[in-house]
């Protein structure tokens, strides 16, 4: 035993020093500032981004979604069966105790004098075993604490997933929107179209026209025409979608999203500051959690080099008849102590630490390079954010021109001053430079809704509280 203890001292003693070599390894990425696609401000996003469209309807689907997706759910068990993956690691440290009971009956028909020789035997026995292996090197410890790491990443990825669906939430609602607006926009295109068809057919029958003004009438009220099923389309499958991201089926899309008809507006950026997306992202939260797993993952491969102590303990009683002559009960004790160490493994040992090392060195250049991915999406959507708006206001404009020149040359071709080729490209232009304004504004929207998922926000809103996790 005294021989024992010593190498217990000296492996702890080695472990230690040895402990100091293996690195801990952390992104050295350096964080920005500010933005260089936004100006310099101290201003963090809404945190409930959604509200700040002032739409009741996106804000009950909001909250539909993120108490009833299947998504979010089943990223919620995975949080639970990794918490309780720390429960077994953290149970490997602690000493296990067991209860275990036996009987036996073995009787034979000898005669009296050969059962003197193999006599009957009754026998029964219970006790209580403790079984423990004691963390020389640290390995379950280091094991214990990757599992609890990789359980917070885990739920991060839960908030992650909970991110997602809020913006596609988002991002479908909008196009649904869009696609309602564009609908409006074009069906009233289409019927001044056909007005202008059966204006145009008239005056032919009266002789003021040729079968040449006709079919260009007809032609344009047609193509007019056309763009609607594709819009009814879009429409359809952005409500089912929503219908499914909140839980529902797709067969009760209609009633369970009727979208406002308000007017929409995009809110102002507000992107804060660079280094709070490593506060908020959950994905890179979640890659963090992934390194320090690994982290402690090399720890828990360093230590396989080292011994492993396992301490044994069985304390019982036993009942014991010979020949229906009942010999009495004995109480027993057997403790054991056991010290393995690894000498020679064919490289096993050496393995499990390069692929321990590897793995770290992995999540590091994971780590870095979300990071540097998550500042890029931020850049990029900032920049698509600003270049919409300013095109969505440019073409707004456009469309009102647009409107008023076919309204003049309406009154014009009424009058007889034109001919219908002008009055055709009015309402041609017309009808391209409102449906790409339209498409501009529901883009803006869209637009908007990427900013804020690259910002990484609105999952805290829906955090469940202590209660509900426990």
């Amino acid at each position: 035993m005294r021989f024992l203890l010593y190498v217990a001292i000296v492996a702890c003693l080695a472990i230690i020093l040895d402990g100091c070599a293996t690195p801990m390894l952390e992104s050295s990425v350096e964080v920005p500032g500010r933005f260089a696609q936004a100006s310099p401000s101290e201003e963090e996003p809404e945190v409930a981004w959604w509200e700040s469209y002032g739409d009741p309807v996106l804000s009950d689907l909001i909250r539909r979604a993120a108490g009833a997706n299947r998504d979010i759910k089943m990223a919620a068990e995975r949080v639970r069966a990794a918490r309780a993956g720390v429960t077994i690691s953290r149970s490997a440290m602690l000493p296990g105790v067991g209860a275990s009971a036996s009987a036996s009956n073995q009787s034979t028909d000898y005669g009296a004098a050969t059962k003197q020789e193999v006599p009957d035997v009754k026998s029964a026995s219970g006790g209580i075993d403790v079984s423990w292996e004691i963390d020389l090197a640290g390995r379950l410890r280091a094991g214990t604490s990757a599992a609890a790491a990789e359980a917070l990443a885990a739920q991060h990825g839960e908030r992650g997933v909970r991110l997602l669906v809020l913006t596609d939430v988002a991002t479908n609602y909008f196009i649904l929107v869009g696609a309602l607006r564009q609908l409006d926009t074009v069906r009233a295109i289409s019927a001044a179209q056909d007005e202008t068809l059966r204006l145009v057919s008239a005056r032919q029958r009266a002789g003021l026209a040729t079968a040449f003004d006709v079919e260009r009438a007809q032609t344009d009220a047609l193509r007019a025409r056309a763009a609607i099923p594709q819009l009814e389309t879009q429409a359809a499958v952005s409500r089912h979608r929503l219908a499914v991201l909140i839980g529902d089926q797709a067969f009760n899309a209609a009633s369970a999203v009727v979208p406002s008809r308000g007017e929409l507006v995009a809110p102002a950026p507000r992107p804060g500051q660079p280094a709070a997306l490593l506060e908020r992202r959950p994905d890179l939260l979640a890659l963090e959690a992934q390194l320090d797993a690994a982290n402690w993952r090399r720890q828990q491969a360093k230590a396989e080099y080292f011994p492993r102590l396992f301490a044994s303990a069985m304390f019982g009683s036993q009942t014991l008849e010979l020949n229906d002559i009942d010999v009495g009960a004995a109480r027993f004790t057997n403790v054991a102590g056991l010290l393995t160490m690894p000498i020679f493994n064919w490289g096993r040992t050496q393995a499990i630490n390069e692929i321990a090392e590897a793995g770290q060195t992995q999540s590091l250049l994971r780590l870095e390079d979300g990071i540097v991915r998550a500042l890029e999406d931020v850049e990029n959507a900032l920049v698509s954010l600003r270049d919409e708006r300013q095109r969505a206001t440019l073409l707004q404009s456009a469309a009102a021109s647009a409107q008023a020149a076919e309204g003049r040359a309406q009154s014009l071709y009424n009058r007889g001053q034109i001919d219908l080729l002008p009055l055709l490209d009015a309402q041609r232009s017309r009808l391209a430079v409102q449906v790409s304004a339209n498409h501009s504004s529901t883009q803006l929207l869209l637009d908007s809704v990427q900013l804020y998922k690259a910002l990484g926000g609105g999952w805290q809103v829906f955090e469940p509280t202590q209660k509900e996790t426990s």
